[in-house]
């Protein structure tokens, strides 16, 4: 039994220690479609231990009002969604709380959308 325990020991430092860094080289690139909105955005990566660079490249998800016309744009974060404007800025957040998906299973989550103070 010891010889397994100390096999699988092993086996899960070595995987623990394998973990990769990645480092941002540069900074983040917008990207737009033909009509002007910024639809997604691209980065430049580093793998820290060997040097090699490559693309990170995020796409946005259309946000419509009711009549079908985009409005703005989501992206994809861990604790839920960046709701952008179509020039990019960020303007709210949506949260899934899985609390109400046992009442309202079709529902995206809570919105919470910032407007700018009006200019005096």
């Amino acid at each position: 039994m010891k010889p397994i325990t100390a096999i699988l020991s092993v086996a899960f430092l070595a995987s623990a220690c394998s973990t990769v860094e990645y480092q941002y080289v540069g900074g983040r690139q917008s990207l737009k479609n033909d009509q002007g909105h910024v639809v997604g955005q691209k980065e430049m990566l580093r793998d820290a231990r060997t040097g090699e660079q490559f693309e990170q490249v995020t796409y946005f998800t259309p946000r419509r009002d009711e009549k079908g016309v985009i409005t703005g744009y989501e992206e994809p974060l861990p604790p839920g969604v960046v709701v952008r404007d179509l020039q990019g800025r960020r303007v709210g957040v949506r949260y899934t709380d899985l609390r109400s998906r046992g009442t309202n299973p079709g529902s995206g989550g809570v919105t919470v959308i910032v407007n700018p103070a009006a200019e005096r």
